[in-house]
């Protein structure tokens, strides 16, 4: 999959924490909730899509049948549902033609926030407080234009040149798209294999 198949960010900017609250520690289970979202759907999507391959016509997935096999385990109800809705979507578009990428935390080390899972509000000068549901520190970011325009975010640790997530530096890409969720988003190209290699 190439990358010019996913939806392109409106804006990227780096984020950083209020100088009291300091640190990334909070988000590291949030990213780990989303990142079995897409382990399981790999678990159970590569199966049905070859079995329904053999059939002579392609029948996508069921909602109740993914929340069923699909937990939300701890993952937001908005961020969830807009998961299920656009895995069905997914599948309607491909005809199950198209693999997800691996997962693996170097390629998949985000969170996918739809409107209202997130809020955007001024701060001082050019800052915007951004305060993700369930989460009790805002993330803050500078210089972000038209922020009511704003209807979905990606959360994640930047990626170093080794393909490494960091921890200590976060970025947040801003789309003026409601896309719900991104079934097939990878964090990067790099192959699982050779991540943090030089």
């Amino acid at each position: 999959m190439s990358e010019s198949s996913l939806p392109r960010w409106s804006v990227r900017l780096d984020a950083s924490r209020p100088a009291d609250n300091p640190g990334w520690s909070d988000l590291v289970p949030v990213v780990t909730r989303h990142y079995r979202l897409h382990e399981a759907l790999s678990e159970f999507l590569g199966p049905y899509n070859a079995k329904q391959r053999a059939a002579s016509h392609y029948t996508p997935p069921d909602r109740d049948v993914l929340r069923g096999l699909i937990r939300q385990g701890g993952v937001n109800d908005f961020s969830y549902l807009a998961f299920i809705n656009s895995v069905v979507r997914f599948c309607e578009a491909t005809r199950g033609l198209r693999a997800l990428p691996t997962p693996h935390p170097s390629v998949i080390h985000s969170i996918q926030l739809p409107l209202p899972a997130f809020e955007l509000q001024a701060g001082n000068g050019s800052d915007t407080i951004v305060q993700l549901m369930g989460i009790e520190v805002p993330l803050v970011v500078k210089g972000l234009r038209s922020p009511n325009e704003i209807k979905f975010i990606i959360v994640r640790p930047k990626v170093s040149r080794l393909g490494t997530a960091s921890a200590s530096n976060w970025e947040i890409l801003f789309y003026r798209e409601g896309l719900g969720y991104i079934p097939d988003w990878a964090d990067t190209q790099l192959n699982p294999r050779y991540s943090g290699v030089y």
